[in-house]
């Protein structure tokens, strides 16, 4: 009997722990890049640092996914310390509610909530959509999972040496508190921790006195996850991965003390013992954050002088997940390889931005900022190309080959798309800048409109690349066509207005023309990388 329960509680932690990789995924597909912004928005104080940090767990579901997001974002485009501090406590706080909702008896939705989002994931057709459909069945695997092990608890209970180990946890809260830093650093996430706390709770197997000492040591040790994220990083990435974990331990031993008297608290808010669970992790996170939110600074300062700023800033070309120390396993080495990838797309979703903003604005200030992107973009493609260079040194099957190819290809094209926006709109720009010249207002309409669809067509492939997903891949190819039509027709809407005699058209022509060219070149390039994604699924 107790073979088959220690079967029953390993496949439901790995049903649980698949809903909960899942679930962070597709909600970090989703609105990774909406809670960048909301990060980088100018003049956002550490209140609403901390309001973003809520939202954005909210969002991601899990505070580990939001914390590795910010450490990543931190050596990128680096926030002020004490904000980032705010966003990771805000970040711990958020990751309340997911357990708040799954301590109450809801598991019984677990089907329709899984096949809601198998639903979105398969009948989608924006990338965004088959997103938060992934991360709805994520969530519906969590629901599942809850109730496949309150189902194995329940048996767990008959079993008089699991209940006297369970009942001799609660007398021992340090042991517990062990028990849970471990627990939560070997899934890599607290939530997962209290999941089975939940499950384990309410059968009555887990006894109330060991449940905070196991909440408290899932809190610290779900901080593990920002220490693996900033591994080989630049200081910024460690002050902020240090805070988290500083934070969280010490909020844990100055609870300790006083488990006794909040066990009581907890029960009279709510005795159901799984809503205890809930409770608890709420109180924590919520003393957590009024404790150290006005401490931010203070915390700040002192990881400041413990990690000091180098006195060259990391460009940010550089890599941020590149191992250049040593080459790991070939499935580890490609893995960080696409992650630069979606840095170097993202680099260059921004440079897309400022040039729809350089076409309205034509402003000289912008064409150099797009070429110091570009510079960026160009030194990135060439330390990718290196790494993947000497990977190809040692062993690949050819699966491992197929995809480093891919890579390298889609390195390139990517590369190609930066050079595009810098040669052919920025160079542009600056010489209509240094002429006193400007679009005319028909023409500068058209230019946006085109962009923007480019810009759209852009975003789809990188997310079919993200996403290896074919179908969508197959959709980026069909626009190809539709691209090009479409700069045939404002090529020739153009040459109607230069028939016209419009001033404005006739000094801007040459420069309005090579940007169609561009545009209709960047939509090529997008069509090739999601050619790539359909060889690498081969």
């Amino acid at each position: 009997m107790i073979d088959t329960l220690f079967l029953q509680v390993i496949g439901g932690a790995f049903l649980l722990l698949y809903g909960v990789r899942i679930t962070g995924q597709g909600f970090d597909l989703a609105f990774r890049g909406q809670i960048a912004e909301w990060w980088a928005s100018p003049g956002r104080s550490r209140l609403g640092g901390f309001a973003a940090g809520v939202v954005g767990t909210s969002l991601l579901q899990s505070s580990g996914a939001v914390v590795t997001l910010l450490i990543s974002f931190a050596q990128i485009a680096p926030l002020p310390l004490a904000q980032s501090l705010s966003i990771v406590l805000g970040a711990d706080l958020g990751s309340t509610l997911t357990v708040q909702v799954l301590s109450f008896r809801i598991y019984q939705y677990a089907f329709p909530v899984l096949s809601a989002g198998i639903l979105l994931y398969l009948w989608g057709r924006k990338p965004r959509v088959r997103a938060i459909g992934q991360g709805v069945a994520g969530f519906g695997f969590l629901l599942l999972a809850l109730q496949f092990l309150s189902g194995a608890a329940g048996e767990a209970g008959r079993v008089e040496s699991l209940r006297s180990l369970m009942a001799d946890l609660g007398g021992a809260p340090l042991v517990a508190f062990f028990w849970g830093v471990a627990l939560s650093a070997l899934f890599q996430s607290g939530t997962a921790v209290m999941i089975l706390l939940i499950a384990f709770t309410r059968q009555g197997i887990l006894p109330v006195p060991a449940v905070l000492p196991l909440v408290l040591g899932a809190n610290v040790g779900g901080s593990s996850a920002a220490f693996i994220a900033a591994s080989g990083l630049a200081g910024e990435g460690k002050r902020v991965a240090w805070g988290h974990v500083l934070m969280k331990t010490a909020g844990a031993f100055l609870f300790l003390p006083f488990f006794p008297r909040l066990q009581d608290l907890l029960a009279s808010l709510a005795p159901d013992p799984s809503r205890i669970v809930a409770n608890a992790h709420t109180l924590f996170n919520l003393t957590l954050s009024a404790l150290f939110f006005p401490l931010a600074p203070r915390v700040a300062s002192m990881l400041e002088g413990a990690f000091p700023e180098k006195k060259e800033h990391a460009s940010r070309g550089k890599p941020v997940y590149l191992d250049r120390e040593h080459l790991p396993v070939a499935g580890a080495a490609l893995g960080q390889v696409a992650r630069e990838i979606v840095r170097m797309a993202d680099m260059i979703q921004e440079m897309l931005g400022v040039a729809l903003q350089a076409i309205r604005t034509v402003s000289e200030e912008q064409a150099d900022r797009i070429r110091r992107m570009d510079d960026d973009v160009d030194q990135l493609n060439r330390e990718i190309k290196v790494f993947l260079s000497a990977l190809g040194e040692g062993s690949l099957d050819s699966v491992q080959t197929n995809r480093a190819v891919a890579y390298i290809a889609i390195v390139s094209d990517l590369e190609n798309i930066g050079d595009f926006i810098d040669k052919s709109l920025g160079d542009h720009v600056r010489q209509l800048a240094e002429r006193k010249q400007r679009f005319s207002e028909e023409g500068t309409g058209e230019l946006e409109s085109f962009l923007r669809e480019v810009e759209e067509m852009y975003r789809e492939a990188v997310s079919a690349f993200v996403t290896r997903d074919a179908k969508a891949a197959e959709i980026v190819i069909a626009r190809k066509k539709s691209a090009g039509q479409r700069e045939r027709d404002l090529r020739l809407a153009h040459i109607h207005r230069l028939r016209k005699g419009m001033p404005e058209s006739l000094e801007t022509s040459a420069a309005h023309l090579d940007i169609l060219s561009a545009g209709k070149g960047i939509s090529s390039r997008c069509a090739a990388i999601a050619y790539s994604v359909l060889e690498m699924g081969k």
